[in-house]
């Protein structure tokens, strides 16, 4: 036995060394949520008199840079950005533009700095330096928002300019720039003593300049003046005063054709940059006549659907005016109807598609109308083999179309709450422009009764407010539910409003159009007013909500 352990303890003593020796990583602790602390900076930071062409900052860990790109703001601008280099625990930027004499410089790195292991940002740090006697000290603020929703813009440059040419932000790049935060929130730090230009720039193209109508833009029609801190105390710049900005995107200055194409046999469509005001569509094309075009104008009215009652083509020249101002030709290449000897792209048509506003099975709003689309304009129709039931009793109904085209219609009828309804439309009812017929429609639907439903009444109050008020009952993603038109001073009530929560947004409609209107910036026209109610509304099934609004201008 002895000679055993004497023969084999050679081949242990490794074993039991190599496990003393193995370090095994405590499990558990705190998790490190502390970001990088600066421990020194070369030049110290404020320092004057900068001549260098770099500096330096130390950290007590190992740091990373990431999306220096859109995080790091230096201020005033400079045309070539400077390089970012990290050394360990150690960043070294170094300047690739000439330093402008007598001049506080700030760059401020964002969220771009953290540690390399957790990632933990060290936020909104500065760095700051002047190339002459003094840093300048002076702050602005302000926040930045969308100019129809009101919602906050963050990511968006801010941008200062001494000269006050209406033409500078098209041909100069700025003097200082800053850029919002999540919340819409903007600040500069350091600027000199003046009077400035302000705009905010959704710079699409990373080029510091507005290049309409791809990029959108915010102004003030007055000059702003930076204001000084008081260091001693604690909440000076929450009270200097706070700038705000509204941000839209201007109509395009010229027309433009943005599409042409056909969507499917004898359905065209051409897509303008901005609405037509008074559009008229000539064929420039002998096998296609302009008498077999159907013109069909959306509500928005930059979108042109062409059908053609006579598409056996190869392609078609459309000759389009404006105004009675010839705007545009174009050519297409038309879809063909499927066929045994068909070629290439075609489209197999068999039946019409008809569709209803309600579902089968469903509920619907019982003081709605039943509203019904056709895949194309309607040629021929018969609504008398159309049988609508109540419970089990066939009731009449009245049929009118919608549109010019004849490609919708509904039904008018007086539903009863809280009943059953059944309605079959049976097949070739309709005919549409192509000889399609609608196959079978069935539905069935059960229609809502009052005590489904709440009501607001809201009564708005200004003495500012000389406009015409668009009145929006809106959703919390601004989805339009109802939509009013009054003035100040009336009462605007919102009835069957189905149970959630609600937003009422106003417009004030400066030019009585009626629709919301965006700004332009060399008219100096800012975008129409908006405004909201400033809680939020939650109907209830069977209750009436009153609201008073006083709308300060």
């Amino acid at each position: 036995m002895i000679k055993f352990i004497q023969k084999y303890w050679l081949y242990l003593i490794p074993l039991f060394l190599g496990a003393c020796a193995n370090i095994v990583t405590p499990s558990g602790g705190p998790k490190d949520v502390t970001p990088p602390v600066v421990l020194k900076t070369t030049p110290l930071n404020k320092s004057l008199h900068f001549t260098g062409k770099s500096f330096r900052i130390d950290f007590d860990e190992f740091v990373k840079v990431t999306d220096a790109a859109s995080q790091v703001v230096v201020s005033p601008f400079m045309k070539e950005a400077p390089e970012i280099k990290v050394k360990g625990r150690a960043i070294v930027v170094n300047f690739n533009d000439t330093l402008k004499p007598n001049t506080t410089y700030s760059i401020s790195f964002g969220k771009s700095i953290s540690d390399i292991n957790e990632g933990n940002a060290l936020l909104n740090y500065r760095y700051v330096f002047s190339t002459g006697d003094i840093i300048d000290s002076l702050t602005l603020k302000g926040i930045v928002k969308n100019s129809l929703t009101l919602k906050p813009e963050s990511g968006v440059l801010v941008i200062l300019y001494d000269q006050d040419v209406d033409s500078i932000p098209y041909k100069k790049t700025p003097l200082y720039i800053s850029k919002t935060d999540e919340s819409g929130n903007f600040r500069f730090s350091n600027v000199r003593n003046g009077k400035f230009k302000i705009f905010a720039l959704k710079d699409a193209n990373g080029n510091f300049l507005f290049d309409p109508p791809a990029e959108s833009i915010a102004f003030r029609d007055s000059l702003v003046i930076p204001e000084p801190i008081d260091t001693a105390k604690a909440d000076s710049l929450k009270k200097n005063h706070s700038y705000g900005l509204l941000l839209f995107e201007e109509l395009p200055a010229k027309q433009k054709r943005l599409k042409a194409t056909a969507l499917k046999y004898g359905k065209l469509m051409l897509v303008y940059r901005k609405p037509l005001e008074d559009c008229s569509i000539t064929s420039m094309s002998d096998s296609i006549p302009t008498s077999s075009i159907i013109q069909e104008i959306s509500s928005t009215k930059d979108t042109v659907t062409l059908w053609l009652k006579k598409p056996d083509a190869d392609s078609v020249v459309i000759l389009v005016r404006n105004n009675k101002n010839i705007l545009d030709t174009a050519t297409i290449r038309l879809v063909k109807k499927a066929g045994k000897q068909t070629r290439g792209k075609a489209d197999e048509l068999k039946n019409a598609n008809l569709v209803a506003n309600v579902t089968n099975n469903g509920t619907f709003d019982y003081f709605k109308s039943l509203a019904f689309e056709n895949s194309a304009p309607i040629a021929e129709y018969n609504f008398g083999k159309i049988i609508l039931k109540e419970n089990k009793d066939t009731v009449k109904a009245k049929f009118v179309f919608t549109d010019s085209i004849k490609r919708k219609f509904r039904m008018d009828y007086t539903f009863k709450e809280g009943t059953n309804y059944s309605l079959l439309i049976p097949p070739k009812a309709f005919k549409d422009i192509f000889g399609l017929m609608n196959d079978t429609l069935k539905i069935h639907f059960t229609t809502t009764s009052l005590k489904n439903y709440g009501n607001i009444k809201l009564t708005l109050k200004s003495k500012d407010l000389l406009c015409g008020l668009i009145v929006q009952l809106v959703t919390e993603n601004d989805a339009i539910i109802q939509e009013k038109y009054s003035h100040a001073n009336d009462v605007v009530n919102f009835v069957n409003v189905n149970p959630g929560n609600y937003k009422i947004k106003i417009i004030c409609d400066g030019n009585g159009n009626k629709i919301w209107d965006t700004g332009n910036y060399l008219k100096k026209l800012q975008p129409e007013k908006v405004y909201y109610y400033p809680t939020t509304i939650m109907p209830k099934a069977n209750w009436d909500i009153d609201l008073d609004w006083e709308i300060a201008k």
